[in-house]
């Protein structure tokens, strides 16, 4: 099925519109399916899906509840629309590959990219108040091997949604590496407290407090150039053993100058 899925993406050139994100295959679940799901988009568009089996499956396409109206008609007006809600669209067809080369064709009208463009997400806090976000799917509960940028950070802290699963799995303690795009720059830290790792993101974002070379780090290159994630959740009391332990391992300390390499001084 996956396989499948990512035929008709890559015959449309569908795919080409977007950055893969992950790929998962719940062929084995009880309503077995398959997911193609992306990075954020203008369009708000959270993944490419087939449900069923081979012979028996229909289209769809996971959407944020924040999806630019215009281009939610446009979808929904297509003549193998099933049944849509909030979220998601399905779709039934005997040519899926024409289907999605239809669904190209509306994400590339200019028209809806404008639209879609001035539909973007902006922050709340007086902090960061009018920075444009990216949309992020927090129902995601995946979270382990991704990699978040500063603004997704912000996205998902301030989404307040019932359904951010994601900020709820971020609130756990645990170890984080902070590092260059092209990761020869790297700092280690760990989150113990009430907001867990997230909340100490936030706090980076906000002053990286005696993070000596990790600020000037940022100073020179900016926040742009880093980006975040989790090396493992850990509760236990001697989290800053534990953290100690991978900045070893992956050999982040400087106990000397600044070299813009090796982020922790301590």
């Amino acid at each position: 099925m996956l396989d499948k899925l990512k035929e008709i993406l890559l015959q449309s050139e569908l795919q080409s519109l977007f950055k893969l994100r992950t790929e998962n295959d719940n062929t084995m679940c009880p309503n077995p399916h398959v997911c193609y799901r992306v990075n954020s988009n203008i369009y708000k568009i959270r993944s490419f899906e087939l449900w069923g089996n081979k012979d028996n499956c229909f289209f769809r396409i996971y959407h944020a509840k924040e999806i630019n109206e215009e281009l939610e008609k446009e979808l929904n007006g297509l003549p193998e629309t099933k049944k849509s809600t909030t979220v998601t669209i399905d779709y039934v067809s005997s040519d899926y590959t024409s289907l999605a080369k239809r669904i190209k064709n509306i994400l590339l009208d200019t028209n809806i990219i404008n639209k879609c463009r001035m539909s973007s997400k902006y922050a709340r806090t007086s902090r960061f108040e009018g920075l444009e976000l990216p949309d992020i799917d927090t129902s995601d509960s995946n979270v382990l091997g991704q990699v978040y940028t500063w603004r997704d950070i912000i996205s998902i802290y301030e989404d307040e949604s019932s359904d951010n699963k994601l900020k709820e799995i971020l609130s756990k303690k645990g170890i984080y590496i902070q590092r260059s795009r092209d990761g020869k720059s790297r700092y280690i830290g760990s989150a113990y407290g009430e907001e867990g790792i997230i909340g100490r993101w936030m706090k980076h974002l906000n002053s990286n407090g005696d993070a000596q070379h990790l600020n000037l780090f940022v100073l020179e290159n900016g926040y742009n150039e880093v980006v975040f994630s989790v090396i493992e959740f850990y509760e236990a009391d001697d989290i800053i053993k534990r953290e100690k332990m991978w900045k070893d391992i992956l050999g982040t300390i400087n106990y000397g100058p600044y070299n813009g390499v090796q982020l922790n001084n301590n």
